[in-house]
Formats: C-alpha cells, structure tokens, sequence
C-alpha cells in the first residue's frame, strides 16, 4: 500500500512538472531572447560617442567601442532626430545603435555590438533572428556582410581589430545595403548548436569578401564623411521558432514602393514530400511578374521535390492584390499578371529539369485572399501576401 501510494505521488509529480514545462514552453517560444533590442533602456548620461555601454546589457568586444544614439537635443553628435552621421527615425521606439562595418583599405576600425541572452539556446531549435539596419549619410561607402554571430562563449579583444567569424544571419540577398533613409531588415533562421549565450553584431569577413560601393554624398547632410560604411542598427529580435510558427522577413521601408513578401518556411522531418511542396509560396512585388533571387530559393525546394518523386504533377495558381485586379481595367502592363506570374515559375521549373507536361497553371486573380492575413497587418502587408503563386501537388 505504501508503494501504490509513493507511486501514485510520484507519477502526479511527474505529470505536474511536465504540464509546467510545457505551459513554460509554450508561453516563452514567441519571446524575444534580447532583452533591450532596441537600445531603450539606457543608465546614465550619455557624454558623446562610443557610449554602447549605457544601453542596459549592451558592450563592445574590442577596444573600438559602438556608438548609442538617444532622442535628446541637448547632446547634438549622439541624437537620433541628427547627429555626427546624419540622421534617421528610430525604428522601434526612440534609440538606437550606431557601428563601422567597412572601411576602404581598412583605413578604420570595425566596430561591434555585443549582449547575452535571457536563457541560451537549445540545441537543434530553430530561431527567428533579424535586425534593422540604415546606411548613415557620413558614409563614404555602402557594404553588404553585415551579419549576426551566435557564440557561447563572449569574444573580448584587448586590441581594435576585425573579429573574423561564421556569419550566421546575413541579408537573404547579400545585398549591399546603401539606403541612407529607411531600414532595411536583415532576417533568417538561425539552427542552434545549443549553449550559445551570446550574440554579436558586425563585419565578420575579410575585407576581400566584402562587396562596396562608393556613395554620393547626400546634399542634405553637411557633416563630413568618413571613409568607411557606418550602419545604424535597432530593432534585434531572437525568437524560438515552432511547426506552426513562420519566420516572417517581410519589411516595408521607406524607400521599397513594392515590396515582396517573404517567409522562411520550417521544414519539419515528419512532413511528407507533397506537404514540403505545399507549404511554399512565391512571392511578387507589386505590378510584377519577373522572379527575383529571393524567389528562387523557394522553388529550389519544390523543384528537389520534384524530382525525388516523378509521379508528382503540380498546379500552380496565381494571384494578385485588389490594386492590381483594378489596375489591370485601364493599363495594359496589369493585364493577365496572374497568368504571367505563373509562365514566370513554370519557366524557372523547366529551364531546372522539370519536364513542362507536369505543370499546369490556374490563373485566380484577386478573389481568393491570402489565408495568411492577420488582422493586425497593415494594408500593404495584406496586398503583399496576396501578390502570390501557390502550388497544389496531383499524383499522376
């Protein structure tokens, strides 16, 4: 009686502690790892440049220190409304953080921006990592290799030099990024070692890897430049990832008038071949049918499919936002884009092996929204989920 007794006791503990962990678990996979990602919580008085280290859990690693820009006049050189750089809105709330990510024949040191996460990653998760990054106005150059880095232990250099390391999170374009008014969003999927306690922010490539251009200097900015690319840098979010929850790296900006909509799918090992097929969808900017780069990386996943499993024929249907159903009544350029986005796949696909009797196109149009739309979406957001091309699989 005493065992039964000290089993059941035992087997309710067991079942309480496992409720709690999933209950924590599923409270916690959509909170951001990054305790003060936007640079709000600040200690106190900032007296000039190179003070990262007032944002509250934020550091450099070298002796190069990352500079904190803050909503105050009083303090011209360090202030978000204009500063030494040249001047950008916040993207979230009123701060942000500004480094040198590039340098002409390295004629200046790189800077870093370094902090920890409120627990550290678990080993084989998946996380949802991005940040915002503006090309300041000094900036001679513009630079792609902007990247993030994830490590257990903190890199702490005596000496102000370029850390070279993995870049773990980079734009999905590699683009070189040289936009002075806007943020562009830098985004991807992240897998964890397990134990990585830190995340850094930078140029972790040599400089022979790195892709520049020379900018125009901007009328409006009459400071001087430097002979470097100097990014601002706000909004970092590291969130755990789940089978129902999509890493979402769309981005509207002030100087994208189309933007495409752009989501990094979680492939999990137990979906069959047809649900990895159909959990794709491409995706066009506005008026457009033309695949870009980000496009091809989504249909270079059907298209593996495809050939794993010949028996397979795939329906592709087309579609358009409001804007463009109405467009398309007065300008020709409108006209059949549901069709034309479809030609623009099922070239892709028989240019990359897939034999063109497997691939039939379903024209929509504008009547059969994204099922994807949230309420809390924007109303541009909304059109660029739905400015799309989906895939239905049919066995033959």
């Amino acid at each position: 009686m005493k065992y039964t007794l000290t089993y059941k006791f035992t087997s309710l503990l067991i079942l309480i502690t496992s409720f709690i962990l999933i209950a924590h678990f599923s409270t916690s996979q959509s909170e951001n790892l990054i305790e003060n990602g936007s640079f709000e919580s600040v200690k106190g008085k900032l007296k000039g440049l190179g003070a990262i280290e007032n944002a509250v859990n934020w550091y450099s690693p070298t002796p190069t220190k990352a500079d904190l820009f803050i909503q105050s006049d009083k303090i011209p050189f360090v202030s978000t409304s204009a500063n030494k750089f040249g001047k950008e809105e916040p993207k979230q709330g009123d701060n942000y953080a500004g480094i040198v990510s590039f340098s002409f024949k390295e004629k200046m040191q790189r800077s870093y921006l370094s902090t920890h996460f409120s627990s550290p990653l678990v080993k084989g998760m998946k996380y949802c990592v991005s940040m915002h990054a503006s090309l300041a106005e000094a900036s001679m150059y513009a630079s792609n290799k902007l990247a993030i880095h994830f490590s257990k232990k903190e890199f702490s250099l005596s000496k102000s030099e370029a850390i070279i390391a993995g870049n773990h999170i980079l734009h999905p374009l590699e683009k070189v990024i040289n936009s002075t008014y806007g943020w562009e969003k830098i985004c991807g999927v992240y897998t964890a070692e397990g134990g990585e306690k830190f995340i850094t922010i930078g140029n972790f490539s040599q400089n022979t890897n790195v892709k520049n251009e020379k900018t125009l200097k901007n009328k409006t900015f009459t400071g001087q430049q430097i002979i470097a690319s100097y990014f601002y840098i706000d909004d970092i979010q590291v969130r755990l990832m789940s089978p129902k929850v999509n890493c979402d790296c769309f981005e509207k900006t002030e100087t994208s008038k189309d933007p495409i909509y752009h989501k990094i799918i979680l492939l999990e090992d137990h979906l069959t071949p047809i649900q990895r097929i159909e959990a794709h969808t491409t995706f066009f900017s506005y008026g457009q049918y033309r695949l870009q780069e980000v496009n091809k990386s989504t249909l270079d996943v059907v298209i593996s499919e495809l050939k794993k499993n010949p028996t397979f024929n795939i329906h592709f249907f087309g579609h358009t936002d409001e804007n463009e159903n109405k467009m398309a009544e007065s300008k020709p350029s409108f006209a059949d884009l549901p069709h034309r986005r479809i030609k623009s796949v099922i070239d892709y696909f028989i240019e990359n092996g897939i034999e063109a009797d497997r691939l039939f196109s379903n024209p929509i149009g504008s009547s059969e929204p994204n099922e994807e739309i949230l309420a809390d979406d924007d109303d541009e957001l909304k059109m660029a989920k739905n400015r799309r091309v989906m895939f239905k699989v049919i066995i033959k």
